[in-house]
């Protein structure tokens, strides 16, 4: 981190990014002009301890975020299995842990179109209870509940499987964490920003239409373009979402710091 450039730039700067491989030690060095960070939650958490870092606010507020345990399971079957959607979010089978499981065949087409049966993707998330597991434990578990859901699912049999663990790797949203997460452009240093569904932003979007969203606003930034040129605005919300956000608002209002927080009665 260095002093600002001269011209009228009160902000330190960002002059390169040092990374170290692991497995070998060695280091490298790369000098930037801007630097990007696009990076979830547990990443930010670490990367606020570094020396070079910590004595800013934004970065120390990015302590206290972290990321939640996931395990991704990919099931090649052999025969078509159809899907609600492509992406369909469920849970009730293990006490605190959700899923989602994907249409990978539709959403990675064509990649995938000559497998003779379909190919799906249940992820498990709050999945610390997974990660001990071994691959196969794993993999009968996301076909039983496949089976529960689908009705096809119990006529196809399991040709082939790969499982990912990925421990903190998947942002955790909870009360108070939006207080933390950073703007697409850093508080405190002058040529950095963010990206990812980390970020905070006005346009609406979620996850990974978030994530590109934000991706594309910091790059505006960098650019010194307009920060939403080049994304397209969400439509307006449905009425009863629209008159849901009103309510809200009013009862924050009326109530202030005593306002009931509808997520905190989840913890």
């Amino acid at each position: 981190v260095g002093a600002g450039s001269g011209d009228g730039e009160a902000k330190p700067r960002l002059s390169a990014v040092v990374c170290t491989d692991k497995t070998s030690g060695t280091t490298t060095t790369i000098e930037a002009d801007d630097v990007v960070m696009a990076v979830g939650m547990a990443a930010l958490k670490k990367m606020a301890s570094s020396p070079a870092l910590n004595s800013f606010p934004e970065w120390q507020r990015f302590g206290n975020l972290r990321g939640t345990d996931v395990v991704a399971t990919r099931l090649w079957l052999d025969r078509p299995v159809p899907m609600p959607y492509t992406a369909n979010p469920c849970w009730g089978f293990d006490e605190g842990v959700g899923m989602t499981m994907f249409d990978i065949k539709t959403l990675h087409a064509p990649t995938h179109d000559d497998e003779p049966g379909a190919v799906i993707e249940v992820d498990f998330y709050h999945a610390g209870s997974f990660l001990a597991q071994d691959d196969e434990a794993i993999v009968a578990a996301a076909k039983e509940r496949l089976d529960i859901m689908l009705p096809a699912s119990k006529f196809a049999s399991v040709v082939d499987a790969a499982v990912v663990r990925l421990p903190a790797g998947v942002n955790w949203y909870f009360p108070g964490s939006y207080a933390s997460q950073p703007s697409t452009r850093s508080e405190s240093l002058a040529n950095v920003y963010f990206a990812g569904d980390v970020c905070k932003t006005l346009h609406g979007s979620w996850s990974q239409e978030k994530a590109f969203v934000t991706g594309v606003e910091a790059a505006n930034q960098v650019l010194g373009k307009p920060l939403s040129e080049g994304v397209v605005p969400l439509p307006p919300a449905e009425p009863h979402v629209a008159a849901g956000r009103t309510a809200v608002k009013l009862l924050q209002k009326t109530l202030g710091e005593r306002a009931p927080s509808l997520a905190g009665w989840w913890w």
